[in-house]
């Protein structure tokens, strides 16, 4: 696939790109996506993913942001280009129903890329981008919700979600994490209690407090049904679990899922 016909696919999936020199304004794009082999399907989101960050480019004054997005939108191909055989034959599938879904998850993606500064998010997003294009889970509302998250996440998120994950059996320990990037037990909280209000890990000290209450509330019923009976039995206070003074947590189910969809 050369550059000319890389130029007529963007040519032909967004019509404002015919009148933009592909190769003056992604010169580097053009020259690495010259050397990929793709079917007719996976070409055309080659078009609609380059044509679609033109104007941004376009646009840009500052040569390391220019060479920032560049390398974005490489990489991206690149990984789009590792899984175009599954691809193709699921592209080329689509109803009209499905195209407009592409449409805004692909839009959805480049919103995340375009102006990413740590590559191992670039791969990420993409990864995700791949996975749920191949999955036959067409959610767009979940689809979004995920982009918008991995949004707010960065590649120390990340690591820190997936020491919780068996998965990962031979990753980083959190002692591993904070030894390699110099902080203290204090630093990494804000990280976990950040990944718990995505939902993505759970406070064990939290679950602790939600069965506590749990039994409390039973025993409080307990107590006031008996008060009702004639001869009213005795209500055996719980035992109450003790909440640890340092709090620790476990990868929620979401939190494995969102693993699942960022892995190649």
């Amino acid at each position: 696939m050369d550059k000319h016909k890389l130029k007529d696919f963007i040519d032909a999936t967004k019509e404002e790109a015919g009148n933009v020199a592909v190769e003056e304004v992604l010169p580097s794009v053009v020259k690495e996506a010259g050397d990929f082999i793709l079917g007719e399907g996976v070409g055309i989101l080659f078009g609609e993913i380059v044509g679609a960050v033109l104007p941004v480019a376009n646009n840009i004054r500052l040569s390391y942001k220019q060479n920032r997005l560049e390398r974005n939108v490489v990489d991206a191909l690149k990984i789009i280009q590792r899984n175009q055989d599954e691809l193709e034959d699921k592209i080329m599938k689509l109803q009209q129903s499905d195209l407009e879904y592409k449409r805004q998850i692909t839009e959805a993606l480049l919103d995340n890329i375009v102006e990413e500064p740590q590559e191992a998010m670039v791969k990420y997003n993409v990864n995700g981008y791949v996975n749920l294009l191949k999955s036959d889970n067409t959610n767009l509302d979940i689809v979004l919700m995920f982009f918008k998250t991995l949004a707010q996440l960065s590649d120390l998120d990340i690591r820190v979600l997936k020491s919780y994950s068996h998965f990962f059996e031979n990753g980083e320990s959190i002692f591993d994490i904070c030894e390699d990037i110099h902080i203290d037990f204090e630093q990494m909280r804000f990280i976990r209690e950040k990944l718990e209000r995505f939902g993505l890990l759970q406070s064990k000290n939290e679950e602790i407090n939600d069965n506590n209450l749990e039994e409390i509330v039973k025993y409080l019923q307990n107590i006031e049904k008996e008060s009702k009976r004639s001869k009213p039995r005795e209500v055996k206070i719980p035992k109450l679990k003790k909440v640890s003074r340092l709090d620790s947590y476990t990868i929620t189910s979401l939190g494995r899922q969102y693993l699942t969809l960022i892995e190649a």
